[in-house]
């Protein structure tokens, strides 16, 4: 799970998931001496899908999950709603999958009534 972070925060966890994935792709290729080009190449995609994923979760989750300090009001009643939890879902996309986070809040008046900031 990625909190909201400073840019040089961001700019450390992606450095760290980059060197992860460069660490990986040699402990692959010492298991694999006689690996074709296109047999590491074809490793390398794998692991650079993985790494873009982690980047993109980085840079979205770490700049704004939508968690307010002062919390939102209910569009139907107006009422103060309350943070329930910060909830997850995985956009798949070309380049990588990416987890995605949002701060989830629900109103005590109105049931059923949630929203996911920013709106």
């Amino acid at each position: 799970m990625t909190r909201q972070m400073s840019q040089s925060k961001r700019k450390e966890a992606f450095l760290a998931a980059a060197d992860e994935m460069y660490e990986t792709l040699e402990t692959w290729y010492d298991a694999h001496p006689e690996a074709t080009p296109g047999e590491i190449e074809s490793e390398a995609r794998k692991e650079c899908r993985e790494l873009m994923g982690k980047a993109l979760e980085i840079l979205v989750n770490g700049r704004d999950t939508g968690f307010q300090v002062e919390s939102v009001c209910c569009e139907r009643c107006g009422e103060q709603m309350k943070f329930k939890d910060c909830l997850g879902w995985t956009v798949y996309g070309l380049e990588g999958d990416t987890r995605l986070e949002r701060a989830y809040y629900v109103c005590p008046q109105c049931e059923g009534e949630t929203v996911f900031p920013p709106r």
